[in-house]
């Protein structure tokens, strides 16, 4: 996280409290979670049981910009 805010800051040192980096970890694993069961919710309706990379992005391109997809 200190990385990317650095990055994203133009090397700008940011402090981040303790609480914060656990409610943004929850928020991507919670991220995380639903686009693996989308994809996952994907490759059924394909009649395959194994995830492959293609039905993440449709997964991805389905929710649409606002939901994190493309």
């Amino acid at each position: 996280v200190r990385e990317l805010c650095l990055v994203f800051t133009g090397g700008v040192d940011y402090r981040w409290q303790r609480m914060a980096l656990l409610a943004l970890q929850e928020a991507v694993e919670a991220f995380a979670v639903r686009l693996l069961e989308d994809a996952y919710l994907c490759s059924l309706n394909a009649r395959r049981v194994t995830l492959l990379p293609r039905d993440l992005q449709l997964a991805r391109r389905l929710r649409g910009f606002e939901a994190g997809g493309i």
